[in-house]
């Protein structure tokens, strides 16, 4: 069956302007096209065929083109995290698990050895003391020194590669263009 630009546009849900331009910018439509005299007419059944072809081939790449665009938009926040996290160990507000676990085990062998330390420390201080309240006292006092050391965190300390202060130095830099 043959029809006219017009019906074949109607058929197809488009206009007739579609359908030139489709034929002039994809060459759609060309093999169901038949000159017959000053009209041009259009085998439908080819013509219908090839459109559902186009707009498969369409879909099909578009869909590619969405699930490419997801797969970047995905790749896009991971770098974003991946920069946050960069710039929260930066700032020393995070830590190399293996930065912390040397930190932790030493500082708890230092605990350790000041805390084996107070005995010999304290023995020439209380040897004379006979009342109970100052002995207390002076042991309280070292106990209290020992603790106060082990409460000093300092995130710098805790990185070996000193990234604390390279960010003040980034810091300085950005205060001095200003």
């Amino acid at each position: 069956m043959e029809v006219n630009q017009k019906q074949l546009a109607e058929v197809l849900g488009v206009t007739a302007r579609r359908i030139r331009q489709l034929r002039e910018e994809y060459g759609l439509f060309e093999q169901g096209l038949s000159a017959t005299g000053k009209a041009k007419n259009y085998s439908l059944a080819v013509c219908v065929q090839e459109y559902i072809n186009y707009k498969i081939e369409a879909e099909v790449q578009g869909g590619a083109n969405i699930a490419k665009e997801k797969e970047q938009a995905e790749h896009e926040q991971i770098k974003k995290k991946i920069s946050i996290l960069k710039l929260r160990r930066l700032k020393g507000e995070l830590h190399e698990a293996a930065d912390v676990e040397e930190f932790v085990t030493d500082m708890i062998v230092r605990f350790r050895n000041r805390l084996m330390s107070i005995p010999s420390k304290i023995a020439p201080l209380v040897e004379a003391e006979n009342d109970a309240n100052i002995i207390s006292g002076i042991l309280e006092n070292e106990i209290l020194e020992v603790l106060n050391e082990l409460s000093e965190y300092d995130p710098r300390k805790i990185d070996k590669d000193n990234s604390a202060e390279i960010l003040c130095e980034l810091e300085y830099e950005e205060e001095e263009d200003d």
